[in-house]
């Protein structure tokens, strides 16, 4: 760590009106989503609803814990340190224990999803609420054990001393406790799980629904052919359109009566494109604000001590702070996602919206 280090002035007015935005906008945001989830219990209640609060929640602690300390340590005043050893392995922790509970929700919500659209009459079996309520919890405990190296790895030192050889109190920072070699394994490590590895799979889970979706629509014929009981496109590209899909499939093949059990409220309908294309929004925003992010921990475990010039440290510097209000951003947008591509969502946000405003509106599903 450079006790030198300073940022200017224009820097620091600068990022501090974007980590209130980012604040303000995302607290509120994953707040209100929390809200929603919960007051959604008293109706239809989905699977959705639990990856949703988990997004939310993550969301949520991330911004409120980590945005406040990185605004006053690492934009402000980089030294000293005052939030104690703990605060520093606690600020860490809670910041790998919210990127690993995000991505891991996202993974998951596009398995479940991935299931609903490839095995429709198995994902009925067995994706009940309860099923992905646990699936939730264990992501969440997969991800604090994930994180906890973090709080093992990170502390308070001091990087000067005094005449007498004592600690001098002003240059307490919170930095890297390990040797460098232990550094660049554990960031390697944590770049490839919390990052490469479940985008690629979110992103892989994704690509089999876009296909066999599009196979799916190949096979429905004109509704001119064989009479308003076909199925609809939209009805298809629904959890329930697919179901009746393959009980219309098999009927006609076999010559028999065409039936269609069609969704008792169309106006309910939301169809599992729909789904796709926010869990690829998704995904495309996480490459985006991750991409940076993960690029400049790698950046600063392998360049050796002495290649750091004052240019490149200075670069370095003006970087990290980039890179963590990507970071940041990536935490703010997700309610605002599900707001523009889910109008199911985007009514009970502003249902709760009104409701926090003296009208009461009743509450409906959580569906893509």
């Amino acid at each position: 760590a450079r006790l030198g280090v300073d940022t200017r002035l224009w820097a620091k007015v600068l990022f501090t009106a974007l980590y209130a935005l980012i604040w303000a906008l995302g607290a509120a945001g994953n707040a209100l989503s929390v809200h929603v989830v919960l007051k959604a219990r008293a109706g239809r209640a989905g699977r959705l609803r639990y990856h949703v609060l988990s997004l939310a929640l993550s969301g949520l602690l991330l911004l409120v814990v980590g945005v406040p300390v990185e605004l006053y340590s690492f934009v402000w005043f980089h030294y000293p340190w005052v939030f104690g050893d703990l605060g520093c392995r606690g600020y860490y922790f809670v910041r790998e224990l919210c990127a690993y509970a995000t991505v891991l929700s996202v993974t998951g919500l596009s398995a479940e999803r991935c299931l609903a659209v490839c095995q429709p009459l198995r994902a009925r079996s067995l994706l009940t609420p309860r099923r992905t309520q646990r699936l939730v919890a264990l992501l969440w405990a997969a991800s604090l054990g994930l994180a906890l190296p973090m709080a093992l790895i990170m502390g308070q030192k001091h990087e000067l001393e005094t005449a007498g050889g004592e600690p001098e109190p002003a240059s307490r920072v919170c930095t890297v406790l390990v040797s460098r070699t232990a550094l660049q394994v554990f960031i390697q490590v944590n770049v490839l799980v919390s990052f490469v590895l479940p985008l690629a799979l979110t992103a892989f889970l994704n690509g089999v629904m876009v296909s066999h979706l599009l196979a799916l629509c190949s096979q429905v014929p004109s509704t001119s052919a064989l009479g308003s009981s076909t199925p609809s496109r939209l009805q298809l590209l629904s959890e329930e359109g697919l179901l009746s899909f393959i009980v219309w499939k098999k009927t006609f093949i076999q010559g028999g009566q065409v039936s269609l059990v069609r969704h008792k409220d169309v106006r309910g309908i939301r169809s599992l494109q729909r789904s796709v294309q926010v869990l690829r929004a998704i995904v495309a925003m996480y490459v985006i604000c991750w991409l940076p992010y993960h690029a400049r921990r790698l950046m600063y475990c392998y360049i050796p001590d002495d290649a750091w010039t004052d240019p490149l440290y200075n670069f370095y510097h003006y970087f990290y702070m980039v890179t963590n209000t990507l970071f940041y951003v990536s935490s703010a947008v997700t309610p605002l996602l599900y707001n523009v591509m889910s109008s199911s969502f985007r009514k009970l946000f502003l249902e709760a919206l009104s409701s926090l405003c003296g009208e009461h509106h009743p509450h409906g599903a959580v569906t893509p």
